[in-house]
């Protein structure tokens, strides 16, 4: 199975496809939680990426197991394994704090 990529970016997360199975809107799940709908929709779209306690929150609010909200990294072709190492190292590379000189 060759995994998902959106020209833009790489699918990490299926919380469009959880909120789609259980009918929940991306409105309804950022009212439950206190976020922006702009924001559920970007982690829907794969955009930016909620962080994990933020993902465990979802899961409990929509009552599915939290490996639900991941694609199967077993589901990867090795060829893509290697594709998807060096694209993930790059967005990697831009996320690290540098902390700089402090005076």
């Amino acid at each position: 199975m060759k995994i998902k990529k959106k020209p833009e970016g790489i699918i990490i997360n299926r919380l469009a496809a959880v909120l789609k199975e259980e009918r929940v809107s991306n409105k309804a799940l950022a009212a439950a939680l206190g976020y922006e709908a702009a924001t559920v929709s970007k982690w829907s779209t794969n955009t930016i990426q909620p962080s994990l306690a933020t993902l465990l929150s979802i899961a409990l609010t929509v009552d599915r197991d939290l490996k639900d909200f991941f694609v199967s990294t077993k589901d990867i072709e090795a060829n893509d394994k290697k594709r998807l190492l060096k694209e993930l190292a790059v967005i990697a590379e831009r996320s690290k704090r540098t902390g700089g000189n402090k005076k």
